[in-house]
């Protein structure tokens, strides 16, 4: 009895220190009446944009009828003079080619007032010549801009290996407490009908 309660310390003192960030989202997103579960963890899809130097977080499945069919929350440590930072990856199944050379990447750039805490004031849509049309719709969709201008930078990339597919990224804004690195996780219904949109965008074009 003694050593299960002392177990049960134990990983009571994991829990407290674990990074909670995909419990908060999922929270967030069940509270905006997304149907969604978390996964468990070490399942493949963790795999995706998770290189060795960084850890996923675990994947929030979206039981939904959604063109986005999970995420995956990426986290990177970092150091003493490298802040830590997270991704959260929408994973889009679709079909897309299989050559490199019609790889598609548009990602947004934000014009803030005053450089790191000043106001986003305009946002500027960069893209590889494959992604150029899909940049322009971006540009002149008010709901997509208002999405990266509130929330954080977005970058779409179109893949073709481990998952065939699209993958919209998005690193939300830090939290605007100081001292505090973690990320501001916020997400309305319009917000998340939007990263549905630009889903929508990426597989019909």
């Amino acid at each position: 009895m003694f050593y299960i309660e002392q177990i049960e310390s134990i990983m009571s003192i994991k829990d407290l220190f674990r990074d909670k960030t995909r419990d908060i989202f999922h929270k967030k997103l069940t509270e905006i009446n997304v149907d969604c579960s978390l996964s468990k963890r070490g399942v493949d899809e963790e795999k995706l944009f998770n290189p060795w130097h960084r850890a996923s977080l675990g994947i929030i499945t979206i039981n939904s009828k959604s063109p986005i069919k999970y995420i995956n929350i990426i986290k990177h440590f970092g150091g003493k003079n490298d802040p830590k930072r997270w991704w959260f990856y929408f994973a889009v199944p679709s079909k897309t080619s299989q050559h490199k050379e019609d790889y598609i990447e548009v990602k947004s750039l934000r014009k803030k007032s005053f450089p790191v805490i000043g106001n986003v004031k305009s946002i500027y849509w960069k893209s590889n010549k494959n992604g150029k049309i899909l940049a322009d719709k971006f540009k002149q969709d008010i709901d997509i801009n208002s999405l990266t201008k509130k929330l954080g930078n977005l970058k779409v990339q179109s893949l073709h290996e481990n998952f065939s597919g699209y993958s919209i990224e998005l690193e939300f804004n830090r939290s605007p407490i100081p001292l505090i690195s973690a990320p501001n996780i916020s997400i309305n219904q319009e917000q998340w009908i939007t990263l549905n949109k630009i889903a929508k965008l990426c597989i019909d074009q």
